[in-house]
């Protein structure tokens, strides 16, 4: 597997584990891995029609997911 595809795969998977905490009892533990990883732009970038690449933000990934 190419590393830019496991980097992907690994951010999405950070994603994931936010999403998962945040929906059970840990929701503090989600909050702190949330600051985190917009802290270090850890979460998957967008492509604009130009195609250039964008953080965003966890709300936004929640909200357009």
């Amino acid at each position: 597997m190419a590393a830019a595809a496991l980097e992907e795969m690994n951010l999405k998977l950070y994603f994931l584990i936010a999403r998962f905490l945040a929906a059970g009892p840990c929701r503090k533990a989600a909050e702190v891995l949330v600051q985190e990883l917009e802290q270090y732009q850890l979460l998957p970038k967008r492509l604009d029609w130009e195609g250039k690449e964008h953080y965003r933000r966890y709300e936004d990934l929640v909200r357009y997911s």
